[in-house]
């Protein structure tokens, strides 16, 4: 787990060179490449990945059949359960070849490290639920060692949380997860790419209906005055362009 391994940045079919024979003759785009103990570095490619998932987070074997109810669904739903069906086949497949091939690379990406790793070298946006979960958890993986000697040490962890702040963490990261869920949805209902944008006038006066249809429905189902507030005052897919 604590011998120096060189990783590629971002790995991809964009990287890999072949000849006419389709023999692999080269990996190119190495620059940002880091050498770094196996526990830290091992991973599943960013095409490959689906972290974040709760069913690919147990890495467990996926199903591959489609939901009975598959053909009634319109076009877009149906692109919606096929694309989180084939990211869930991936990550599943990538994981179970590298316990075949590789199992103390395998045995890396099981353990947390790794992403607590990248996670706290992320740039801070300001999110404390994620930093406080990601914290707690250190506390629970405690002692995060690089080798058998380093576990015989007595090394106080730095973080520390009781039991009942251990689980009100859990839980708001939860909630937090579940809500961004939400947002990725909408916004893969709405239309919009990452950052909200839209390729045209006509598309934008076709996710304003949208949104307003989304928001009509928000403000039905709220029954708090707060809720009603935010979603009137601070719904997150406002045109703020807008003239008023």
């Amino acid at each position: 787990m604590s011998r120096p391994t060189l990783r590629h940045p971002e790995f991809s079919p964009n990287s890999i060179l072949v000849n006419t024979s389709s023999d692999v003759v080269g990996i190119i785009d190495w620059q940002h490449a880091v050498i770094l103990p196996l526990c830290l570095c091992a991973g599943i490619p960013h095409h490959f990945q689906n972290w974040g998932d709760p069913l690919s987070e147990t890495l467990s074997k996926r199903e591959v059949k489609l939901p009975e109810s598959f053909d009634q669904l319109s076009h877009e739903e149906q692109e919606t359960v096929q694309e989180t069906m084939w990211r869930r086949i991936f990550h599943f497949y990538y994981s179970a070849l590298t316990m075949k091939s590789l199992p103390d690379r395998f045995d890396a990406i099981r353990t947390e490290n790794a992403k607590l790793f990248h996670h706290a070298q992320a740039p801070w946006e300001g999110d404390s639920v994620s930093l406080k979960y990601a914290m707690s958890r250190v506390l629970k993986n405690w002692p995060m060692s690089l080798d058998e000697e380093a576990q015989t040490r007595s090394v106080e962890c730095p973080v520390h949380f009781c039991e009942e702040e251990m689980q009100k963490c859990s839980e708001e990261h939860r909630q937090e997860q579940e809500k961004l869920q939400e947002l990725n949805e909408m916004r893969d209902l709405i239309g919009t790419d990452a950052l909200d944008w839209v390729s045209d006038e006509d598309e934008l006066e076709r996710c304003r209906s949208v949104i307003q249809s989304i928001k009509d429905c928000s403000m039905e189902h709220s029954s708090t005055e707060m809720e009603k507030t935010s979603v009137l005052f601070h719904f997150a897919f406002d045109d703020h362009e807008e003239n008023p």
